[in-house]
């Protein structure tokens, strides 16, 4: 992952006091280090999660707990794809964003909007920072579609 692509993906996240960020990986390290100085940068917290060889059915994390949730090549495994991001919903705060990394081999970028709009996503944008992956990026609005 070339340093340019990394800058670009910090952009991504809005400065906030105390930020609260998921980042749930499937052999995917190379963001671990932006996201960490992100999350120093506001005083804030990194949860990361490795979901390789897990069945992303039975997966579980805290409620309303985190303004960011990045995924990066977490869906091309998942047999439950819509119920691990049903889960995903509910562990963002109100106007929270949710971000997917896939390699493009794995997962077009119609896919990836496509399950992000039945999970009740909203403002779901492409966003081309990587050569080798597709981003995805869209947020979660209180009293929209599934509620809370």
């Amino acid at each position: 992952m070339k340093y340019k692509e990394l800058i670009q993906f910090n952009s991504l996240f809005e400065d906030s006091p105390a930020l609260a960020l998921l980042h749930i990986n499937n052999d995917f390290d190379s963001i671990n280090k932006a996201m960490e100085f992100t999350a120093q940068r506001n005083n804030g917290k990194l949860e990361t999660k490795d979901i390789s060889g897990i069945d992303c059915e039975k997966f579980r994390v805290r409620t309303r707990d985190y303004e960011y949730a990045v995924l990066t090549n977490t869906l091309k495994d998942c047999t439950h794809k819509n119920k691990f991001l049903s889960t995903i919903y509910h562990s963002l705060e109100n106007s929270a964003f949710i971000i997917l990394i896939e390699d493009k081999k794995h997962s077009t970028i119609e896919q990836m909007i496509e399950l992000l709009d039945e999970e009740n996503f909203l403002a779901i944008n492409d966003i081309d920072i990587f050569e080798d992956y597709n981003l995805v990026m869209a947020k979660k609005m209180h009293m929209w579609g599934a509620g809370l």
